[in-house]
């Protein structure tokens, strides 16, 4: 694991104006944190390259799109093998519906977020693919009924939260 990136006031500033708004230009960047524009685009190019910055990205409104059904499913394997093991990540990246993927601790072994149209998207999805999955032992599925917060935007670290 890496070691944190070392951020100031102003880094942090600016890190907390881009997760709002990623397409800010330089200069309104620069206003907002009291910067010139030269100095600004320099810090922006250094937490970039840091890796802090990962990337910019358009976020979607998933129901504007048709996509309204959104479930958690837990996913429990036969084994750990690497063949098991390999076989889960290369589903997941193959998987559009999988939108979030973690190996969690517990009693299960991945935590999957899947976004579809329907309900009938999601059976689809789980009888056809996921549970078709060499190695899977079982799935625990929670359907959303409603989004109480969703943000895309982390804590700064050093903010005093």
């Amino acid at each position: 694991m890496s070691e944190p990136v070392r951020l100031d006031k102003t880094d942090r500033r600016m890190l907390r104006e881009l997760q709002r708004n990623g397409r800010i230009s330089n200069q309104e960047l620069a206003e907002r944190t009291s910067l010139s524009p030269a100095p600004c685009w320099r810090r922006l190019k250094k937490l970039e390259e840091s890796g802090v910055i990962d990337r910019y990205v358009a976020l979607l409104d998933g129901r504007k799109l048709g996509m309204r059904t959104m479930a958690f499913i837990q996913l429990s394997l036969l084994d750990h093998s690497d063949g098991n093991i390999a076989a889960i990540d290369t589903f997941v990246e193959e998987s559009p519906e999988i939108v979030e993927c973690y190996a969690i601790t517990g009693t299960e072994d991945f935590l999957l977020r899947v976004v579809v149209e329907d309900v009938e998207a999601l059976e689809r999805f789980m009888m056809q693919k996921l549970l078709k999955l060499k190695g899977v032992k079982s799935t625990n599925s929670s359907l959303v009924l409603r989004q109480k917060k969703y943000t895309t935007e982390l804590p700064i670290p050093g903010d005093g939260l």
